[in-house]
């Protein structure tokens, strides 16, 4: 990889992650409209997100199904190819909107937000998982277009 692809790539993250701020602070007070269909309806409908950041590959969005396990086995619905991320290193559960993440008695651990998680650990719009050098962004419901 040469140094104008780290350049581009280094970019892509950077505006990947302004972008999800700006959504995680976003003001959420404006008022409703009567013909909108409700929050909560609209909420239903949409999937639970995942941003998935792999060292020298594209930013990749991927939606979260329950029981979804992470690891480097191709059985996996999240592939990681990196030693450094057990076979099957964790599972997301999915409980109508709540999103958990729990470790599979990985060898090297999961991290939520730079911490080690020691059992099933909630996620939140904007927490950080860590599989060795790998990152996912809890990026919580689809934006409309994001499926």
């Amino acid at each position: 990889m040469d140094a104008m692809q780290i350049r581009w790539l280094s970019l892509a993250l950077v505006v990947s992650l302004a972008a999800l701020a700006a959504w995680a602070f976003a003001d959420g007070t404006r008022p409703q409209r009567s013909d909108e269909k409700g929050e909560n309806d609209e909420a239903q409908d949409r999937p639970l997100m995942m941003e998935v950041h792999r060292p020298g590959r594209a930013l990749e969005l991927v939606r979260i199904e329950d029981g979804a396990v992470l690891g480097r086995s191709r059985e996996c619905h999240i592939t990681f190819d990196d030693s450094t991320v057990s076979k099957e290193h964790a599972r997301l559960r999915v409980d109508g909107r709540i999103v958990v993440i729990e470790d599979l008695r990985s060898t090297n651990g999961t991290l939520v937000n730079g911490k080690v998680i020691e059992g099933p650990t909630q996620l939140r719009a904007g927490d950080r998982i860590g599989l060795g050098p790998n990152v996912m962004v809890f990026a919580g419901e689809a934006q409309a277009g994001e499926t």
